[in-house]
C-alpha cells in the first residue's frame, strides 16, 4: 500500500517514530509538511506522480488544504483520511467540509458529532514512540511524584482544575512533588522540546499523574501512553468516560476521582513498592502491545480497509 502523509509530525531526518511506523506498514511512503509555502500545488504534484492509495492528513487549522485539493486526491484514486489527535470545544466548520473520505478523532465526542453532520467518522487513538519512552535509558533526577503539562490558565474546561491539582499536591507532598511545563511559576523544569529529556525524568519518578484539559469520552492525550511506555513510574490517571475500554484499574494503572482520593492513593503506592511495580509492569506491557505508533498505523489501515468499500 502506498501512503502519503500530509500535515504535522512530518520532519527531516532523523526519522521520527510516526514516520518509521508509516514506512514499516507501507510498500511506499511519501510525506509533505503543511508548512510548505506552496502546499496545495505540491500535494497535487504528489497525487499525480506518487499516486497514493491512502492519504493520511493531520490538518488541524483552517486555510491550509483546499477542498479542491482533497477532491483531486480522491479523483486520482486515493482514499483520504483527516485525523485530529487534539481536542477543542467544538469541531471547526472547515473540518466538517474538507470532503475527505473519513474523519478520525482520538475521542468519541467528536466522532459522534461528525456522524451527526453526515460524515463517515471513527476513533483512532494516538500512539507513542517506544524507542524513546522505554524503561531502559538515562535517568534524569526528578521528584517522586511528577506531573507533566502546561499551564493555560482557564483556557480549557479543566485548565483551572489542573492548576488546583498542582497546588493541592504541592501542599500535600512538598518537595516530593514536581511539575514540569510552560506557565508554572514554580516549575521544576520544561521538557516540551525534548521527548528524550521528558522520558529521562519520568524514569526517575515513582508516580506520574495524568490529567487532561477535557473530560470527554475516550480522551486521555498521549501523556498516558508516554508514562506507561516509560515503564518506571506508576501512572495515576484522572478517570474519564470510557477509560475502562482501554485500561483496568489496579492492573495497568490507578484511576482517581478527586484530590483527596489522589493523595490517599499516592501515599499508599509510595509505600507499597511490590504492588506499584506489578501495575507498572502490566501497564508497560499493555502500552507496547496496543499503543505504539506502529499500533496506531496498523489501526489506521484497518479503518481504511473497513471504510474504503462503504
Amino acid at each position: 500500500m502506498k501512503i502519503l502523509h500530509l500535515g504535522l509530525c512530518v520532519s527531516p531526518p532523523p526519522i521520527n517514530g510516526l514516520q518509521k511506523a508509516f514506512i514499516e506498514n507501507s510498500s511506499e511512503y511519501a510525506e509533505l509538511n503543511c508548512g510548505h509555502p506552496d502546499f496545495n500545488n505540491e500535494v497535487l504534484k504528489l497525487s499525480s506522480s506518487f499516486k497514493p492509495d491512502l492519504v493520511f492528513m493531520q490538518i488541524q487549522a483552517a486555510n491550509i488544504i483546499q477542498k479542491q485539493t482533497v477532491q483531486a486526491l480522491r479523483i486520482n484514486g486515493a482514499f483520504v483520511v483527516n485525523w485530529n489527535g487534539d481536542v477543542r470545544d467544538d469541531i471547526p466548520a472547515w473540518m466538517l467540509g474538507t470532503d475527505s473520505d473519513l474523519t478520525l478523532f482520538s475521542n468519541m465526542r467528536d466522532v459522534h458529532a461528525a456522524i451527526a453532520h453526515g460524515l463517515k467518522s471513527d476513533f483512532l487513538e494516538i500512539g507513542y514512540n517506544p524507542e524513546i519512552y522505554c524503561p531502559d535509558g538515562i535517568l534524569r533526577p526528578s521528584h517522586d511524584i511528577v506531573f507533566f503539562g502546561n499551564n493555560y490558565g482557564t483556557q480549557f474546561p479543566l485548565s483551572y482544575y489542573r492548576n488546583e491539582m498542582v497546588k493541592y499536591l504541592k501542599g500535600a507532598f512538598g518537595d516530593q512533588f514536581g511539575v514540569y511545563g510552560n506557565g508554572w511559576q514554580n516549575a521544576d523544569g520544561n521538557f516540551n522540546q525534548s521527548q528524550e529529556s521528558e522520558a529521562e525524568a519520568y524514569r526517575s519518578a515513582k508516580v506520574a499523574i495524568n490529567c487532561s484539559h477535557y473530560d470527554i469520552e475516550r480522551y486521555s492525550s498521549d501523556r498516558i501512553f508516554r508514562i506507561l511506555g516509560t515503564g518506571r513510574p506508576l501512572c495515576m490517571a484522572r478517570t474519564y468516560k470510557g477509560i475502562e475500554e482501554d485500561f483496568e484499574h489496579g492492573k495497568h494503572l490507578i484511576t482517581w476521582t478527586e484530590f483527596g482520593d489522589l493523595e490517599a492513593k499516592i501515599r499508599h503506592y509510595l509505600k507499597s513498592e511490590n504492588e506499584r511495580e506489578f501495575i507498572v509492569k502490566n501497564g508497560n506491557n499493555l502500552a507496547k502491545e496496543k499503543f505504539t505508533f506502529d499500533c496506531m498505523i496498523k489501526n489506521l489501515i484497518k479503518l481504511y480497509e473497513k471504510y474504503k468499500t462503504i
